[in-house]
């Protein structure tokens, strides 16, 4: 609890008089509950994870697990990186959207909103996109860790734009 406080008196210094600002840990168990009964109908429990002050500024980081499953995410001033783990391989929300083909189809990220409307763009994707990490096989999930592997620039520079040069 001392990161949570001292992020507070950080978060809260430079601000006028009688404006609160919420930590990131305040956010995340806000956002968190967008996201629960989701998770928890499909076997996940949600576990808090370190929260501090790093060299960005203060942060907190959770997740949702299911044996070897696990959305995690982490919030400093935004929602922050997003990423799904089966076993040993890992993905984040973005790559998975780009390899799995519904990019574009997205409502996270979106740039420009409140920490909780990021939390709600991404229980959308869940249910829009995220079936294979929630209910499916590990073989349907780790194909498209597969495909990002064997082409892993594939959405980057130049290639992203569709092989002009």
């Amino acid at each position: 609890m001392l990161g949570a406080s001292v992020s507070s008196s950080v978060n809260q210094a430079s601000q006028p008089e009688g404006v609160r600002v919420s930590t990131p840990q305040e956010e995340l168990v806000e956002g968190i509950e967008h996201l629960r009964p989701m998770m928890e109908a499909n076997g996940f429990e949600f576990s808090l994870g370190e929260t501090g002050i790093g060299s960005g500024g203060t942060f907190a980081v959770g997740q949702f697990q299911r044996d070897d499953r696990i959305l995690a995410f982490s919030v400093r001033y935004g929602l922050g990186l997003v990423e799904y783990k089966v076993g040993q391989s890992r993905i984040t929300h973005e790559d998975f959207l780009r390899y799995s083909g519904a990019w574009g189809n997205h409502a996270c990220p979106n740039f420009g909103g409140t920490i909780q409307a990021s939390f709600a763009a991404l229980k959308q994707d869940l249910a829009n996109h995220f079936s294979v990490f929630l209910s499916g096989k590990d073989e349907e999930f780790l194909a498209v860790v597969r495909d990002r592997d064997a082409e892993p620039n594939k959405f980057k520079g130049l290639a992203a734009l569709g092989g002009r040069r």
